[in-house]
């Protein structure tokens, strides 16, 4: 439910300066739900600095303007969504702001006018509540874009629940636009990107642990999120795939939830990212990402080191017992 402190914020600067502020690396589901709410609450969309490279086609399709590295002080009220915690937010965060995010562990709630913080498949979900409670009506654009950030975090609705596949009927439904049209979102078209991902997938590297297969690989262009979960669709039980720029790091954590249900992606990651300087650390059992300064391989070497030591401590779990077929 929605906080009735969140709603009286909300009305409190109506007709004011509002940002709505993605965290750093903005993906599918920051990047919709907030250029949704600021396109509906006539404010700016802001990110930190970069936005993914996978979410790069959505800004593109839907002409999202974007204003980057903004400062809060120069809007009445800023709201923050899809963050956790101010390292996602560099040089951005905000003295005065309201929350909306879907993470369970969340550091800013406490610091915020209100928050509008609940366990959902995608921050998306709650900016669609926020626009029903508020009795907007979404036109094509706002669908496409609130839609595009709930397949974008539930893996095209692989791990969807099935009260987000009926909010994701309804959302297209109210905007007019099919499920078809939404895909085509995400449609890599450009022959170099095309390319990186067949090079990905030919020069990934297979790591056997116990009877899982993990495999790991070092791509040309951030297009981590893409391969990872490539490389899982490929039939990988587990994914691990990391890209260099300078001396920041890009790495993501995939896994196949039915294959593994044991393994905790996000405790691996921050055992493997330890001791590194880091911008961003998040995730859950079944998907994580680090990004800081590291050289990549060798992240990735500790985090096959941490994959085999978890097998090795957790050995009757059920990727151990399964039998190859």
């Amino acid at each position: 439910m929605i906080p009735g402190r969140f709603l009286d914020v909300l009305a409190e600067y109506r007709g004011k300066k509002v940002l709505v502020l993605c965290h750093d690396d903005a993906d599918s589901d920051a990047l919709g739900a907030a250029w949704v709410l600021a396109d509906l609450l006539g404010g700016k969309t802001g990110v930190p600095r970069t936005i993914s490279e996978h979410a790069r086609e959505l800004q593109f399709r839907l002409k999202m303007q974007i204003v980057y590295g903004p400062n809060p002080e120069d809007y009445d009220l800023t709201i923050v969504v899809d963050t956790a915690d101010a390292q996602q937010l560099p040089d951005c965060v905000p003295a005065k702001y309201l929350l909306v995010d879907h993470h369970s562990n969340n550091t800013l709630a406490r610091g915020a006018l209100a928050a509008f913080v609940e366990e959902a498949d995608a921050t998306c979900l709650l900016v669609w509540r926020i626009c029903q409670r508020l009795g907007y009506k979404l036109q094509s654009y706002h669908s496409l874009a609130l839609g595009a950030g709930i397949i974008g975090d539930t893996r095209y609705l692989a791990t969807a629940a099935n009260s987000t596949i009926a909010d994701l009927a309804a959302i297209l439904e109210e905007g007019g636009v099919s499920f078809q049209q939404l895909l085509d979102i995400f449609r890599i078209s450009s022959r170099i990107d095309r390319e990186i991902r067949l090079e990905a997938a030919l020069s990934a590297q297979l790591h056997r642990i116990g009877n899982c297969l993990a495999v790991s690989a070092v791509v040309r262009k951030n297009y981590v999120y893409y391969i990872a979960m490539m490389l899982v669709e490929l039939g990988a039980d587990i994914a691990l795939v990391g890209y260099q720029q300078g001396d920041d790091c890009f790495i993501r954590l995939a896994k196949n939830p039915a294959a593994v249900p044991c393994l905790d992606c996000y405790a691996i990651m921050s055992e493997a990212a330890a001791g590194y300087s880091r911008t961003n650390l998040w995730g859950d059992a079944d998907y994580a990402g680090f990004n800081g300064q590291a050289p990549t391989a060798e992240v990735i070497g500790k985090i096959i080191s941490a994959l085999r030591a978890a097998e090795a401590r957790d050995g009757s779990c059920q990727c151990s017992q399964q039998q190859d077929k």
